[in-house]
């Protein structure tokens, strides 16, 4: 999954090639987030931190090639219930031996992205071009998947072609977002706060426990696999959008059993993946209105990693739905979003639910004020996902015992706020606090599905357990800067 900041770049690229978009925008015609916003959920930002575009540079053919990105400094203090001494003196998975202190309470941190955008347009009113964008974070370094030790390696993060034709809408090709991610309506936020902001740069995640630590991220991205996307124009408000793509990789096939592309046709990850998402934007006199549906599903995983059918233990087919609304008036805006599916992990329908489990879920609520420069707001929300059966056996398989472990329950909130210093710069401060209850050390299962192992014993999900309870806790308060253009 691809993780998100203060803003999708996807939308960023949509707000690129309409330049109309940087205009004092009414509260129904923005589509998403522009350059530089920090707020999330199509509330009435107008121009807040909103770089203007970059002016267009001749390139061959008639085509015009334009910049955009950003640069984002940020400085933490945390508190992490798995950062404790006691935590890391545990034996197992999640603990570092008896001489294991906690990690520092402080740290800084540095993303920037740059987008390059090529646009050209026909006699006929049609226009089209690319977008590519590139990422410098979380790549190289000691903690990184590079050899670079400077850990700021750059990533081709996106890349992709779009024809927009006059009153019939426009196709995009490529390394992009799904339908539904790029339709979705979130809860409006001052930073992204509590939900899948970048608070969980600052904390552990490669501990043994299951995935990132949040559960509140919005519809998936569609892992920017390669596929093709309609979105059609407005009409009365409405507009919608469909993608597809033939599994969840992307670019092109590499034969290296280390390389997820190496998988695309192997048919060991989601296949033939199908989003649509419909969406409508109205004004009632002084109150905006953006309400959104979305839904994906997708074929799960067939094969191992030997080419084998899974058989039994094949997951269950994925789906993901989403319904969001948000209001906007005199400044307010307020909002929320609900969704659930046959999904696990925390990219919401990124992975398959193993047999027997049962479906995913999460809400959030959120609202936020604008006055002149300064956006302040919060937002609530809480996830549950099934951790299925465990069951003791003896060595011929006969059960013991046997109990349903109660579900994996996140809780975040959080508060922010946002001052636009001067256009295209903003300064920031964050607050949030998660609580994240009966965390499995792995992708959870269900025993009833499992075969005995040699000599009996437990079998099913395993909890993990911080500072002798089963709940993590986390605070962590972020103030940054963060330059658009």
């Amino acid at each position: 999954m691809r993780k998100i900041l203060l803003g999708t770049t996807a939308v960023v690229g949509a707000a690129l090639f309409a330049p109309g978009a940087y205009a004092q925008m009414p509260v129904t015609s923005q589509p998403g987030q522009a350059p530089g916003q920090l707020t999330r959920g199509n509330e009435n930002v107008g121009t807040q931190g909103v770089a203007a575009p970059t002016p267009a540079m001749a390139a061959a053919g008639g085509l015009t090639i334009r910049l955009g990105g950003y640069f984002d400094f940020t400085g933490a203090m945390i508190y992490d219930d798995w950062d404790t001494a006691r935590q890391r003196n545990q034996t197992g998975s999640n603990g570092g031996g008896p001489n294991a202190q906690r990690r520092s309470r402080y740290d800084f941190r540095n993303d920037s992205e740059l987008f390059v955008f090529v646009d050209g347009r026909a006699a006929n009113g049609m226009t089209y071009g690319a977008a590519f964008e590139f990422q410098m974070d979380n790549v190289g370094g000691n903690g990184g998947t590079g050899t670079n030790g400077s850990g700021t390696v750059v990533d081709l993060d996106e890349a992709w072609g779009y024809i927009t034709f006059p009153n019939l809408g426009s196709i995009r090709f490529g390394q992009e977002d799904s339908a539904a991610s790029l339709l979705q309506v979130r809860a409006p936020s001052a930073g992204i706060v509590a939900s899948d902001g970048d608070w969980y740069d600052f904390i552990a995640i490669n501990n043994g426990l299951y995935g990132n630590p949040y559960m509140l991220s919005g519809i998936n991205d569609g892992s920017d696999s390669t596929k093709v996307i309609y979105l059609s124009p407005q009409f009365a408000g409405f507009d919608f959008g469909l993608s597809y793509a033939a599994n969840s990789a992307e670019g092109e096939r590499q034969d290296n059993p280390t390389s997820v592309t190496s998988q695309q046709r192997d048919q060991t990850i989601l296949q033939n993946e199908v989003s649509a998402a419909v969406r409508y934007r109205g004004t009632f006199g002084p109150v905006g209105v953006n309400v959104g549906f979305g839904a994906m599903m997708a074929d799960s995983p067939r094969l191992n990693a030997s080419g084998q059918f899974l058989g039994t233990q094949r997951g269950q087919q994925v789906s993901a739905y989403t319904g969001g609304v948000t209001l906007s008036a005199y400044g307010f805006a307020f909002g929320g979003e609900f969704t659930w599916g046959a999904y696990n992990g925390t990219s919401v329908g990124r992975a398959a639910l193993n047999p027997g489990l049962d479906n995913s879920g999460h809400y959030i609520v959120g609202l936020t004020y604008t006055m002149g420069p300064l956006v302040i707001g919060g937002n609530f929300g809480q996830g549950q996902q099934s951790n299925g059966v465990q069951q003791t056996r003896a060595a011929n398989g006969v059960v013991l015992s046997e109990r349903t472990l109660d579900d994996r329950k996140h809780t975040a909130w959080g508060v922010g706020a946002i001052y636009n210093l001067a256009p295209g710069l903003a300064l920031y401060a964050i607050y949030q606090n998660i609580n994240d209850e009966n965390i499995p050390t792995s992708a959870p299962t269900n025993a009833r599905y499992l075969s005995t192992p040699a000599g009996g014993g437990t079998v099913g999900t395993q909890l993990a357990t911080f500072n002798g309870g089963n709940t993590r806790t986390i605070n962590v308060t972020m103030v940054g800067v963060r330059l658009a253009f």
